[in-house]
């Protein structure tokens, strides 16, 4: 049985996933989401923002954007003293366990704090999850289409 070629697909879908890393820290700049003196991360985090593709086979399977948490909170409007409805805990650099102050409770996305939605503005945008897809369904269906004729 011949084997088909991802080659092409493998091509458009890094060159796609490298465009929309661009569109994110785009899309977080436009947003004005900028590292303030006062933050408590030492670096800026939109530039951390980074591509991942994993393959099976010789084929890419996963598409994955990392990026630190930080990002989180500006694109739900959250922030110190500007919690969810549901809090969250997580565990510090010792290992300790701390918990959302509930003080701060349903306060996200109120007062300074408006969402800034940079990432999911992108993934749902034409350029986004949909021109993934039509990249993948373009060049499997060719590479499959193209081993059904005879040469």
């Amino acid at each position: 049985m011949a084997k088909i070629d991802f080659d092409k697909q493998n091509d458009r879908v890094i060159e796609w996933a490298n465009k929309t890393e661009g569109n994110l820290k785009g899309k977080g700049n436009a947003l004005g989401i900028v590292h303030r003196s006062n933050s408590p991360s030492p670096g800026a985090s939109l530039p951390k923002v980074k591509n991942r593709v994993r393959y099976r086979g010789e084929v890419i399977e996963i598409v994955s954007f990392r990026f630190p948490r930080t990002l989180i909170w500006p694109h739900k409007g959250a922030g110190k003293g500007m919690g969810g409805t549901l809090g969250s805990s997580w565990k510090d650099a010792l290992g300790i366990t701390h918990h959302t102050n509930p003080k701060s409770l349903g306060k996200m996305g109120t007062g300074s704090r408006v969402p800034k939605p940079w990432f999911n503005t992108v993934i749902e945008s034409e350029q986004g999850v949909d021109e993934l897809a039509t990249i993948v369904a373009e060049e499997s269906g060719d590479a499959i289409v193209n081993k059904l004729l005879i040469k």
